[in-house]
């Protein structure tokens, strides 16, 4: 008997490296197959990058940017057709207008105010509670470098702010610059490629028209039509792409701009053609007022209210819609222009917007005019 004993020990004894053996190898971490998975397993993933904005400062952002907010509107525009679902707050009210055309999630977000020129609105309890991971604020080329706001905001609420560039022509640019930050890279070259492809169609388009059939054009800006902006200000940018002799003969004013004028300014200028922006004043203020009676484009009937919807085609603020409001405005300077701006603005929706637009859509977004903001 104690020899069976003593046998069965002796089996148990001789089997246990076996028993290891297998063990062993089904609890054996499978090797790195090359050098890169090697260093992945060997470093926790960062949780952190570092980025140079579009206003030359390092910032640090977290490397998953799941929420943002945007300082201005320049910004939520751009993120509106970029990733609307990270948008976690309006700088203003968006119209009931404007968001027949955004996605509904948009209709829910909180109004928290922002930074807007000499204005700021912004509730900084609630972004703090909100909580962004990142904070995007937009200025022009010649601001951003001078501008604090940014490290002022940082400073207050504790989230990184990134700068970026609210420049028509960079407009591709910044498509891809926030599509790396926020992690949609992808939908940000889709859009930028569009963008520089459509811009690049039109602008060739307008070169090739005579200068002698470019119409002399007044912007009319403020609640009674007399302020405007001169060529080369960023807020006329959409009438310098479209080479229209700009008659605002005025000194050109740095940040909101908007430059009061007389009404015997406009009288003597004669404009042939008047572009009412729709944030201020509409054409029928204008045609409807005995005091522009005499002045040509009134009595020709050329008086025409910028497109809004959902964000203003031309300016305040500027944004991607730029490139609609050049589109459209080309075919009202340019009649004869090959441009079918009923199908680009449903290709445009379609794309920026994912929408697909009825032919009635399509009319009432060309001849609105209803402000896009409340």
């Amino acid at each position: 008997m104690k020899r069976k004993i003593a046998a069965l020990l002796m089996a148990c004894m001789l089997a246990l490296p076996l028993v290891a053996g297998c063990s062993s190898g089904t609890t054996e971490q499978k090797p790195a197959e090359n050098k890169d998975e090697q260093q992945q397993q060997a470093e926790p993933q960062a949780t952190e990058r570092e980025i140079t904005d579009m206003a030359g400062r390092t910032v640090t952002i977290p490397t998953e940017v799941n929420s943002v907010y945007c300082a201005v509107p320049t910004g939520e525009a751009m993120v509106a057709t970029l990733s609307p679902e990270k948008i976690i707050g309006w700088v203003n009210e968006p119209s009931a207008a404007a968001m027949e055309y955004l996605p509904e999630n948009l209709a829910s977000m909180p109004v928290i105010g922002g930074w807007m020129g000499q204005q700021v609105t912004a509730n900084m309890e609630d972004i703090i509670t909100l909580d962004p991971d990142i904070i995007i604020y937009v200025g022009t080329d010649g601001s951003l470098g001078n501008d604090d706001v940014p490290d002022q905001i940082q400073k207050e609420t504790g989230i990184p702010v990134v700068c970026a560039s609210s420049a028509l022509e960079r407009t591709a640019e910044v498509y891809r610059t926030l599509g790396d930050w926020i992690g949609e890279a992808e939908r940000g070259e889709e859009l930028a490629t569009y963008y520089e492809t459509k811009l690049a169609d039109v602008v060739e388009k307008i070169d090739a028209i005579p200068d002698s059939e470019r119409p002399r054009v007044y912007y009319a800006e403020n609640s009674d039509g007399l302020a405007t902006d001169p060529a080369g200000s960023s807020h006329t940018e959409v009438l310098d792409y479209c080479k229209v002799t700009n008659v605002a003969d005025v000194e050109m004013k740095s940040g909101q701009g908007r430059t009061e004028v007389s009404i015997e300014q406009v009288i003597a200028w004669d404009p042939e053609l008047i572009l009412c922006h729709s944030g201020f004043v509409l054409a029928d203020d204008i045609t409807s007022n005995p005091q522009w009676a005499d002045i040509q484009a009134v009595k020709d009937g050329e008086v025409y209210t910028t497109p809004a919807v959902p964000f203003n085609w031309f300016d305040r603020p500027p944004n991607v819609m730029r490139l609609m409001g050049i589109q459209w405005f080309a075919t009202v300077c340019y009649p004869d222009i090959d441009i079918d701006i009923n199908q680009e603005t449903k290709d445009f929706y379609k794309l920026f917007y994912k929408m697909d637009l009825s032919d009635e859509q399509v009319e009432s977004l060309l001849n609105q005019n209803q402000l896009s903001f409340n």
